[in-house]
């Protein structure tokens, strides 16, 4: 083909530093009508066949010989110019290798998808999504679904009025940045005041929705959640709207990214998306990274969810990724949660976003009851104040559940997880390695956490005596206990060790649950009991962070106030958290820590560059990177943490990029002379010093 491109410039498969560079190859004259930038290829590299990813076209080579032809390549690109310029500048960010960053952007190539005929590319006009924007903007629903108009408990939604018609939320359509302090959505306890495809459960999916689809008349949108659930609320919102999820036999206006979905499905929904066939995606962690022909918004939902936080090189934040997006494409980005993470703090204390905080005139009718019972409560009601389940708060639930389904958060799963000697009261260890001792179901002989030995005989290594008490007590034993409680009344236990319970599934009784395994009810619970609460909190530095968004999730599945809603927390948290928890004031949690944080210079005021090998490598880094940089007058950086053959930094947020460029320098230098010994993870997770 007369003036075709003659070389492909490939990103390769390789672990190595040094060869995260782009290699010219040459386009074969068969291949040339389907070789293009963001193309998939497979190549010959060092002897082998790889694979690799053409990131540009050119006609001529500096590379002096006869060039290596291109093996074969897949008909369609899986990627676009831009989402490869993203990958660049997250492998940039954060120290890392562009193939890893491609390797988390893409799902695996199907080649029997790309074989299917494209659908048309513009569905700017689609009148289902005409229709959808206007539905959302009424608050009405599709013509022959249950009109929400009609559900008092939706047009006087805190959700609906203080959020979707705030000047702050119509700012995202023209590229505003928004940190949103949500508030729960039900619906109805009514069935009949809810379309047939809503999804059950407190996610202001609506909301979101109405927020973010009107930039789809723009250019395509992307929603970010942490699971499969909130995928499922997702869908189920836009159905009730008229909208469908995107197939390869009917298309449709949602690409779902999901890795629970067959490769099949979930590639041809990420080629919708990136063509423009669907223009509202909609998924997992990995949904922030599609390519998309012009990003007019984005979403995150619980941006301090665990599952945001990628396991894999070059461990992308998802909070971050969306951020350079919003930067780079000039998107709108919106950041919602019942809890609100110190990090998107961050970016509104910096300036870079605003703040949108639930009105409180519409915050007390909007929550249920919430009574947090720490130790001066449980001191004034005397010895029954002390059980797991307070006497006072088990009076409420045996008379909630003439009302509706009863809810009991444990923090922890199994049966029993640590336990002591009855008399001394001696924490029980494993007599090898000194771990704690847990027992596995009623009648098991306790057992070694770390080793799993077993223990038959065991008896106290103070006092000698055989006899055992539970101590930190799991889910199966509450729930046990609850039985024998209240033996007319179902139990039902929702945790990833016996099974997580479907939305909807239980109409009455009690739900024991641990975080993240909350089965939604119509109608939300009558009441809830937050057991051992302080438990939640870990010692790392989000521990009251994630305290606070485990325990908000479990108030928002319960009825509100003016239903007759109400929470019981039962144990010793922070003041800070109680005090959170009693005003429903996430907002101003988060500012108050992103404070205290500041002061003491700890992250995200600061950022975290953690580096990782041999004694030479690290030695290296030392003397070329770290030390230079701390030795300066503003203290640029300081030793956060030294374990082993790992050192952990704070830097000022200035200084990170600069420091991590060098130490990736120094990482290519080394793998280049045979050293590939030198690791680099930044803004992991602070640990406590050694």
């Amino acid at each position: 083909m007369t003036g075709a491109p003659a070389i492909a410039r490939v990103c390769v498969d390789s672990p190595l530093p040094h060869l995260d560079r782009l290699f010219d190859y040459a386009i074969p004259a068969p291949l040339a009508p389907v070789v293009a930038v963001g193309s998939r290829v497979r190549v010959r590299f060092a002897g082998r066949l790889v694979h690799g990813v053409v990131c540009a076209l050119g006609a001529t080579s500096d590379f002096d010989g006869a060039l290596t032809p291109i093996r074969t390549s897949a008909s369609v690109p899986s990627y676009t110019a831009e989402g490869l310029a993203l990958a660049r500048a997250v492998a940039d960010r954060y120290g890392g290798n562009l193939w890893d960053v491609l390797r988390l952007m893409a799902p695996p190539r199907v080649a029997s998808v790309e074989k299917r005929e494209r659908r048309a590319g513009d569905t700017e006009g689609d009148p289902a999504m005409t229709r959808a924007r206007e539905a959302l903007r009424s608050g009405g629903g599709d013509s022959d679904l249950t009109d929400f108009t009609d559900s008092a408990d939706f047009t006087d939604s805190a959700v609906a009025a203080d959020f979707t018609d705030s000047a702050v939320a119509s700012s995202i359509v023209t590229g505003g940045r928004v940190v949103w302090e949500a508030l729960p959505w039900r619906g109805s306890a009514s069935a009949t005041a809810l379309g047939p495809n809503t999804a059950l459960g407190p996610i202001p999916a609506r909301a979101i929705l109405a927020t973010v689809i009107e930039g789809c008349a723009q250019g395509s949108c992307i929603i970010v959640v942490p699971d499969s659930r909130a995928v499922d609320a997702f869908v189920a919102a836009a159905g009730d709207v008229g909208l469908s999820r995107w197939t390869a036999r009917s298309g449709g206006q949602i690409a779902v990214i999901h890795s629970d979905d067959p490769a099949a499905q979930r590639y041809g929904a990420y080629l919708a998306a990136m063509r423009g066939e669907a223009r509202l995606v909609l998924g997992t962690r990995p949904a922030v990274f599609t390519p998309v022909p012009r990003l007019a918004a984005l979403a995150i939902w619980d941006d301090g969810n665990s599952s945001y936080r990628e396991q894999h090189a070059p461990y992308p934040n998802v909070l971050a990724v969306a951020a350079m997006r919003a930067e780079r494409e000039g998107a709108g980005l919106l950041i919602g949660g019942f809890a609100q993470s110190v990090a998107a703090r961050a970016l509104v204390e910096h300036g870079w976003a605003e703040s949108a905080p639930a009105a409180r005139g519409v915050v007390r009718d909007a929550i249920p009851a919430i009574a947090v019972l720490g130790s001066e409560e449980r001191e004034r009601e005397g010895g029954s104040g002390w059980h797991w389940m307070p006497g006072r708060a088990w009076a409420t639930a045996r008379a909630a559940l003439g009302i509706g389904p009863v809810l009991v958060l444990v923090p922890r799963s199994g049966y029993v997880q640590g336990v002591a000697c009855a008399s001394c009261r001696a924490w029980a260890t494993c007599r090898d390695c000194g771990g704690p001792l847990a027992l596995a179901s009623r009648g098991a002989d306790p057992a070694c956490i770390e080793c799993g030995l077993l223990h038959r005989d065991w008896h106290c290594h103070e006092c000698g005596d055989a006899r055992l008490a539970q101590v930190r007590q799991g889910i199966e034993r509450i729930a046990e206990q609850l039985q024998s409680m209240e033996p007319s009344a179902a139990v039902a236990v929702s945790s990833s060790g016996t099974g997580i319970v479907s939305d909807g599934a239980v109409t009455g009784g009690f739900v024991v649950a641990t975080p993240g395994a909350i089965p939604a009810v119509r109608g939300g619970y009558a009441y809830a009991v937050v057991v051992d609460a302080g438990a939640l909190v870990g010692p790392g530095l989000d521990g009251e962070e994630d305290a606070l968004r485990h325990i908000l999730a479990a108030i928002a599945h319960v009825r509100a106030r003016r239903e007759g809603g109400a929470v019981a927390v039962a144990g010793a948290l922070p003041d800070t958290v109680t005090r959170c928890l009693a005003t429903w004031s996430p907002a101003n949690w988060a500012a108050d820590a992103y404070a205290e944080r500041a002061e003491l210079g700890l992250p995200p005021a600061r950022r975290v560059v953690e580096i990782e090998g041999s004694s030479s490598a690290l030695g290296a880094a030392l003397a070329v990177v770290i030390g230079p940089a701390a030795s300066a007058p503003e203290s640029e950086v300081r030793e956060a943490s030294a374990n082993g053959g790992s050192r952990a930094y704070l830097v000022s947020r200035r200084a990170t990029q600069p420091i991590v460029d060098a130490l990736r320098a120094l990482q290519v230098e080394r793998s280049r002379a045979g050293h590939p010994d030198l690791r680099i993870h930044v803004d992991g997770p602070l640990e406590p010093a050694g």
